[in-house]
């Protein structure tokens, strides 16, 4: 609770010291004005004293710190999205500057004018400049001193729900848009307020003269799709605060609020300054002449917003976790597009999404703008048709049916306390030229930018890279294995899909010598499965310099089918299961080759073979995961930073593991560098210092034996390295084990022939498989399937960052990496997860209960069984009374049956009231959630509204007492 508070605390004085310098500098400009524009000053002093100074002034001000209030916390979707952002407010914010505005404006002159005080006003030694400026900066002051209470307010309310780990940028760069579009509707309010003198039109009039700006993104919605609709939305104010919304500051959004602003202001001055030319002979010419010069002002503004729109010179991402930043690798991506071949992406997303996906959504929106934004300023074309809140069964949905198969996706959500199938939209289709890309779904768990920057560079390259899968047990393009009596189909492994998405991916058997170039890349899964003239090729490969990725496993525990290192292949031999072990590849060349040292043990071998031996398997004590559903055991191991003794367990000093967190391996080998090796060896995943290495055979023997497994293992203290980067040159390698050069070659080369040259090798070499198994692929996408656990593995990216650097794609893993950050509320997570822990405790709790009555029935039941089963046997040994023995065989008979009706009926019962007590408990953990959530709402929407009313008090309270002073006694009532 102290850290909560410490760093809520943190967090707000931060955002007190940027408001104290953004204050400080609007001082100064307001220091320069009193200095310069005397009267100016004098006139703002006078009206910003004068708004505080009457009660109204306060009451709007309540009324306007309540409505953002309402309008940031109160909506479902708030709580719904999870994510500590103001969009709701956003969306808002324009209906509520349309009462607040006008409530300053309406008394700028027309107060003025009613009171009859403008004659003296326009008397006083000061031009109309002086008199319009000082009327707007008295109405810009008190509209910035209400933004501050509503940011104070709103931000303090973020700072408690997030747990201090509010973005401070973004909430300071949302509301300093809000500054912005209160300095234009305050410009455009006072136009209202010059043409009445009647305070209820002026605020009539100031909402009215507004309205078309604030209403200007809806011109989509009512006005068929074309440019007319495109220019209405983008001359709102809506577009222009859009980047300002999402943390950016950039040059085109602040050129068009001072440009509009300004525009207004002009009009202001032609209003109070027309008494010079009014009624005199030129009057109507002077009215078509200020009339053509607001309309060339408008033009003028249109076109630099337009200009700057186009190139924006700066952007500036102002949010903590660089929301709406794109890479440097992404950056030059889009610098090297083509000019000529424009990229069209078209995103679809429904109207309602879930949760788990809303983060997903609000990442996908502000990097299309962003990729739109930065293409623009390179000079290059990327069209982003950006569909937002469709519904599921309009017209849009339809077209991305009918030309992207685009559909709409089911998944299952818990929301309104209960779990329900919810559909949603979340798809984008990019084109360029005659290639096309659909991505159906953005799932949550994989990093938009790397989705999109992906899909671009496949449409708009020319070719991709050639990935060569090697044929072996693994199978990972598919194929048929060995399934007891008859043969099983073994699907492509969803991992080719993924990488299939950036290289042009072939299955390579090995069956004939590689060439350098062939394939930019090599991946051999479980190589030792090989024959021994396929395994010597791939060692050929290797040494001519084809870069490979190699995972070797030697207990493959989640694949069977897959021959271990250390045992022997058996041949397929039919659907009888016959023939015997089969030659395979000696592993101990690749290690030789690659100058490993691998801890082995013997094993089995086949007849006429050198013995095999068996790789050691690594095993640690640390899981992040306690409420992991399924069971584990130290041979789960978690490469982890936060695991005891892991400094630098994935290493920093290679770009495949820099910025990853953790990786889960399972029953892995560990290798290390060889004494005076010649090769650059980096390893890239060891283990924490609670860890060591069992032999294979124990661990066979006690799996089943928890206890003697961990007895078997030791007190451990013995970090391992489980997959190592090897580079350098094959000349230096150590040539042990290496096949020899055959008679024609060196007769080659010693007639001068063409001889073979050593190359660099470079190698991933990882000792395991099971850490690329699907489900890793599944949770790399669908990382939060349970409700008390968050998957944090890194499986995925692990593996493709490896090919990457293999094939020399650096930029896609500098783009993977790249991981925005969006705070969200943790403190109603937290009440979410304690609720999800105490529902589970209670399930195993009523679980427990009913397996001890389960057990006490069953040893009844047994006890019952036994006492038949002797009288019968007593009978029937007697050989006399074989009528009673049977007629008590039948009674027997006649129990077993009866009972197991009763425990049929017993476990329908207890399903029934597992289901019951389920939804009981579910019931009461969500009303915990939302009894949180109206506390929230509640207190965020009338807690706010204090600090004005306050300062009213105090301020009248000293006023009231300084009338009394002079006062005397007998006077006062």
């Amino acid at each position: 609770m102290s850290t909560t508070l410490g760093s809520v605390l943190l967090v707000l004085v931060n955002l007190l010291l940027i408001d104290l310098l953004f204050v400080a500098f609007l001082a100064v400009v307001v220091a320069i004005l009193a200095k310069s524009k005397q009267a100016a000053f004098a006139v703002m002093r006078r009206n910003f004293v004068g708004y505080f100074s009457n009660p109204t002034g306060y009451v709007f001000l309540c009324i306007f710190v309540f409505l953002t209030s309402l309008a940031a916390f109160w909506p479902y979707e708030f709580f719904n999205q999870n994510l500590a952002t103001l969009d709701q407010l956003n969306g808002w914010f324009p209906l509520i500057m349309l009462v607040f505005i006008p409530a300053i404006t309406m008394s700028i002159w027309a107060e003025e004018k009613r009171q009859g005080t403008d004659e003296l006003l326009l008397t006083l030694p000061a031009d109309d400049f002086d008199i319009v400026i000082g009327k707007y900066m008295s109405a810009a002051a008190i509209f910035t001193a209400s933004l501050l209470f509503s940011q104070l307010a709103t931000f303090l309310t973020l700072a408690i729900l997030t747990q201090g780990q509010v973005d401070t940028g973004l909430i300071f760069t949302t509301y300093l848009g809000y500054w912005f579009v209160g300095l234009v509707m305050l410009a455009i309010g006072m136009i209202a307020s010059f043409l009445t003198g009647n305070l209820t039109v002026g605020f009539i009039l100031g909402a009215l003269f507004n309205a078309p700006l604030a209403f200007a993104s809806l011109s989509g919605s009512l006005l068929p799709p074309g440019r007319l609709a495109g220019l209405l939305e983008a001359s709102g104010i809506s577009a222009a605060f859009d980047d300002f919304g999402r943390g950016v500051i950039s040059t085109s959004s602040v050129i068009y609020f001072l440009m509009v602003a300004s525009v207004a202001l002009y009009v202001c001055m032609v209003l109070i300054g027309r008494r010079h030319w009014t009624g005199g002979k030129d009057g109507n010419t002077m009215a078509w002449h200020y009339i053509a010069r607001v309309l060339a002002l408008v033009v003028v503004t249109g076109g630099a917003v337009l200009v700057f729109r186009s190139w924006d010179v700066v952007r500036v991402d102002a949010t903590e976790g660089k929301v709406s930043s794109l890479s440097a690798a992404t950056k030059k991506m889009i610098r090297n597009l083509d000019p000529d071949r424009p990229v069209v992406i078209d995103a679809f997303i429904s109207d309602e999404v879930p949760e788990q996906y809303a983060r997903t959504r609000y990442q996908l929106v502000n990097l299309l703008k962003e990729f739109r934004s930065e293409a623009s300023k390179a000079g290059r074309e990327i069209v982003v048709n950006l569909h937002d809140n469709i519904e599921l069964f309009s017209d849009e949905a339809q077209l991305a049916d009918d030309r992207f198969g685009i559909v709409p996706v089911q998944r299952t959500v818990r929301e309104k306390g209960a779990v329900q199938q919810k559909q949603l939209i979340l798809g984008a289709a990019l084109r360029s030229g005659l290639n096309k890309v659909t991505i159906p779904i953005m799932e949550y768990g994989i990093p938009v930018e790397y989705e999109l920057v992906r899909s671009i560079e496949t449409v708009s390259r020319a070719e991709k890279k050639k990935l060569g899968i090697v044929s072996t047990d693994a199978r990972l393009m598919g194929g048929s294995v060995m399934a007891g009596m008859g043969m099983q189909q073994v699907p492509q492994h969803p991992l080719v899909d993924e990488l299939a998405k950036q290289y042009d991916v072939e299955q390579v058997s090995l069956d004939a010598p590689l060439e350098k170039g062939q394939y930019d890349v090599l991946l051999a899964v479980q190589p030792s499965s090989l024959s021994p003239d396929q395994f010597n090729r791939l060692l050929e490969a290797i040494k001519v310099g084809i870069p490979t990725a190699v995972f070797e496993d030697p207990f493959p525990a989640a694949r069977s089918y897959i021959t271990a290192t250390g045992q022997p292949k058996q041949s397929p031999g039919g659907f009888m299961g016959g023939g015997g072990p089969v030659p395979k590849g000696e592993i101990r060349q690749l290690w030789d080759l690659l100058e490993l040292d691998v801890p082995t043990r013997p094993g089995m071998s086949a007849p006429g073979t050198p013995p095999m031996m068996n790789p050691d398997l690594v095993w640690q004590r640390y899981n992040p995961y306690p409420n992991m559903p399924m069971p584990m055991n130290d041979l789960f191991v978690f490469i982890d930073d936060q695991a005891p003794g892991s400094e630098d367990s994935l290493s920093h000093d290679s770009p495949i593991t820099r910025n990853l967190h953790e990786i889960l391996i399972m029953f892995a080998g560990s290798v290390s560098p060889k004494e005076n090796a010649t090769l650059k060896h980096t390893p890239l995943l060891k283990t924490g210092s609670l860890a060591g290495t069992i032999g294979l055979s124990d661990v066979q023997e006690t799996m089943a034996q928890p206890d003697e497994l961990i007895k078997r293992q030791g007190i451990g203290g013995e970090r391992s390295i489980v997959a190592v980067a090897v580079e350098g040159s094959a000349s230096g390698a150590s040539e042990e084990g290496a096949a020899e050069e055959t008679e024609e070659e060196a007769s080659k080369s010693e007639e001068g022939g063409e001889a073979k040259d050593n190359e660099n090798i470079k190698v991933v070499y990882v000792t395991d498989t099971d850490l690329m198994i699907p489900d890793f692929l599944m949770l790399r996408a669908d990382p939060n399937q349970s409700d008390d656990v968050r998957f944090q593995m890194e499986n995925v990216s692990f593996l493709l960052n490896v090919v990457d650097w293999l094939a020399g794609e650096m930029d896609f893993i500098e783009v993977r990496s790249h991981k925005p950050f969006v705070s969200s509320l943790a403190m109603v997570e937290e009440v979410k997860m304690e609720a999800a822990k105490d529902e589970r405790a209670e399930v195993e709790a009523f679980q427990s209960e009913y397996d001890e009555i389960e057990r006490v029935a069953e040893e009844t039941r047994i006890t019952k069984a036994k006492q038949y089963q002797d009288e019968i046997n007593k009978l029937q040994r007697d050989g006399k009374n074989q009528a009673k023995a049977q007629k008590i065989l039948q009674e027997f008979r006649n129990w077993e049956a009866i009972e197991e009706r009763r425990k049929q009926v017993a476990q329908r019962t207890q399903e029934r009231e597992m289901a019951k007590t389920r939804k009981q408990i579910r019931r009461r953990a969500d009303t915990r959630v939302e009894n949180i959530q109206n506390i929230v709402k509640a207190t965020a929407v009338t807690l706010p509204c204090l600090p004005p009313l306050i300062v009213g008090i105090i301020v009248f309270s000293s006023r009231r007492l300084r009338e009394r002073e002079n006062v005397a006694k007998s006077r006062l009532r």
